[in-house]
C-alpha cells in the first residue's frame, strides 16, 4: 500500500495536477476531498468530467464515475459481486476503493486520454427496433453507422501514418533536398541557354527543332488513331 500511495503522491505532484501532496497530507484528505482528486485525475482523461463533485448528488458523482471507468475498462480488484462495494466506496470517498483506481489511471493517463476520446465516437447509440420501423429514423441510424465505421478508417490510417517512421523532421529535409535539386537544375538550364546563344544562328536552330518535335507528336498522334481505327474494325 505504501508504494501505491507513493507512486499516487508523485505523480500527482508532476504536471498537470500539481498538488502538492507529501505521503502524510495525501493520507489525511476527508473523503471528499479524495473523491476530487480523483475527479481532477478522470478530467485530465475526459475535460467533460471536469466538475466541482460538491454541486453534485454523491449518487450522481458515483453514476458519472462508474460510467467513465467502464468506458476506460477499469476492472475493480476482486470478483463481479463485489461491484456494490465498490460503488458504495465511490459514493463514500473510500480509500481502498479510490487508491487502486488512482494508482491505475495514472499508470496509463495518455493511452486513457485516447480510449475516452475515440469512446465520443465508437460507442454506438442503440435504437430500439421498433423505431427502426420508421425510414427516416432507419436512413439516419444508417448514416450514423456509415460515419463511425469512416472514423474508424481514418483514425486506422492516421495512426499507420504516425507510426510509419515519417517525422516532420524528414519531410523537411526531403522537401529541402528537392529544392536544392531544382535550383541546380534550374542553373543547368541557365548554362545550357547561355552555350546555345553562342552558337551561330541559334534562334533558326530552336525555330527547326520546335517544329521537329511539333511534327514527331503529330505523327505519333496519326498513328495512335490508326491503330485505334483498325482495332474498331477488327471488332
Amino acid at each position: 500500500m505504501s508504494d501505491q500511495i507513493k507512486f499516487i503522491v508523485d505523480n500527482l505532484n508532476k504536471e498537470p495536477f500539481r498538488k502538492n501532496y507529501n505521503l502524510i497530507t495525501f493520507d489525511s484528505l476527508e473523503p471528499m476531498q479524495l473523491l476530487q482528486v480523483l475527479n481532477d485525475v478522470l478530467a485530465e482523461i475526459d475535460p467533460k468530467q471536469d466538475v466541482d463533485i460538491r454541486e453534485e448528488m454523491p449518487e450522481q458523482t458515483a453514476k458519472r464515475m462508474l460510467s467513465l471507468l467502464g468506458i476506460l475498462k477499469y476492472k475493480p480488484p476482486g470478483s463481479a459481486t463485489d461491484m456494490s462495494t465498490f460503488r458504495q466506496g465511490l459514493v463514500i470517498g473510500s480509500k481502498p476503493v479510490i487508491y487502486p483506481v488512482l494508482h491505475w489511471l495514472l499508470q496509463r493517463t495518455n493511452e486513457l486520454k485516447k480510449r475516452a476520446y475515440l469512446a465520443r465516437f465508437l460507442i454506438k447509440l442503440e435504437v430500439p427496433s421498433e423505431f427502426l420501423q420508421d425510414e427516416t429514423v432507419a436512413d439516419t441510424n444508417k448514416q450514423y453507422e456509415d460515419l463511425m465505421e469512416g472514423f474508424k478508417t481514418l483514425h486506422k490510417e492516421c495512426e499507420q501514418l504516425k507510426t510509419s517512421g515519417f517525422s516532420t523532421a524528414e519531410i523537411r529535409r526531403d522537401i529541402s533536398a528537392m529544392e536544392e535539386e531544382k535550383d541546380q537544375l534550374i542553373k543547368r538550364v541557365e548554362r545550357l541557354k547561355k552555350r546555345v546563344e553562342t552558337v551561330q544562328n541559334h534562334q533558326r536552330m530552336l525555330k527547326i527543332a520546335r517544329q521537329l518535335r511539333v511534327e514527331k507528336e503529330r505523327e505519333e498522334f496519326l498513328a495512335q488513331q490508326k491503330q485505334e481505327q483498325k482495332n474498331q474494325v477488327s471488332t
